[in-house]
């Protein structure tokens, strides 16, 4: 069982993330796993990896439960130092997930750890937290990170400045906020209209 992983009320208590921004963080991430799944049947992406990636998809930022309201919270650009402690949230909530988040599916398992750790990882060796470079990058960390920054880009997060669809699409083309690999880059433009296309229905109380 997934314990507090199945519980998704954690996320939204402790405001680490809309309920809103995590149902475009999935939607995304079904899209463009779909589409690399279709255009790169060599990477063995099968129907149930990739429901694996989407649910999984719903923690990639679980360790900002572990970072201080001060940092998570402050208004305006961070400092260096309050940058670094953001930036220990991928460890922290891998640690997490290691202690009480583990199933019995190992394969699930090894999906969740790596998208919690790695998803803010670069194509080019910029990311953090260990500055992985193309390929050592697992590619659902990759899929992920890229549904999460377009995502924030668009909808925004808190005071965030949201951009139009153009312009993030633009953005993350062009490498703005990091390389994304090639190949997700021909699977964004393909799903560019889907994506764009995509409104969170919210259910009525």
């Amino acid at each position: 069982m997934d314990r507090w992983l199945a519980d998704e009320t954690i996320l939204r208590f402790a405001d680490i993330e809309s309920e809103e921004h995590l149902m475009y963080v999935e939607a995304y991430t079904r899209i463009l796993a779909t589409h690399y799944a279709k255009r790169y049947p060599k990477a063995r992406m099968t129907q149930k990896k990739i429901d694996n990636i989407v649910k999984a998809s719903r923690y990639h930022d679980i360790g900002k439960i572990a970072i201080p309201d001060w940092v998570l919270l402050k208004d305006g650009r961070l400092s260096v130092g309050e940058m670094e402690i953001l930036r220990t949230h991928a460890s922290k909530g891998c640690e997490m997930f290691h202690v009480m988040g583990m199933t019995d599916d190992e394969e699930y398992n090894r999906i969740c750890h790596n998208i919690i750790l790695y998803h803010h990882e670069k194509y080019d060796g910029t990311g953090y937290p260990y500055g992985l470079r193309k390929d050592k990058i697992p590619k659902e960390a990759q899929i992920v990170g890229l549904a999460d920054m377009y995502a924030v880009l668009v909808h925004g997060t808190g005071e965030r400045k949201r951009f139009t669809k153009e312009e993030a699409f633009s953005m993350l083309m062009s490498g703005e906020f990091g390389e994304i690999s090639p190949r997700l880059k021909e699977c964004l433009a393909i799903a560019k209209d889907e994506i764009e296309s995509y409104v969170v229905v919210k259910e009525k109380n």
